[in-house]
């Protein structure tokens, strides 16, 4: 199992415009009914990725988990994390220094 979120995640700062498209992306594949099903194998190869409960709209991308995460202020976030345990924050450059994941 590799180690997911063991590392420092990678700010990715893009335009609004994009953010928003990775939003809306991220969240129509996740309401596909076969999420849960990639979603439970995703973890018992990964492991479980390091999110706080306000991680939501799961989707798996060929081998990549996505989901959203709010931050304290409201701001939503796309995440990708990769088998290997490599972890990327998206987020436009308003924002940049609001992304967060959480440490444990």
């Amino acid at each position: 199992m590799s180690p997911v979120a063991k590392r420092a995640p990678e700010i990715v700062v893009l335009d609004s415009r994009a953010i928003e498209e990775m939003i809306g992306k991220i969240a129509d594949v996740a309401a596909q009914p076969h999420t849960e099903h990639e979603l439970a194998a995703w973890r018992a190869k990964n492991g479980r990725e390091h999110a706080t409960a306000a991680a939501r709209s799961y989707a798996v991308v060929g081998e990549t988990l996505m989901f959203l995460h709010t931050c304290p202020d409201g701001v939503v976030v796309p995440f990708t994390i990769y088998p290997d345990g490599s972890t990327k924050i998206y987020t436009d450059h308003a924002h940049a220094g609001e992304a967060f994941y959480p440490q444990g």
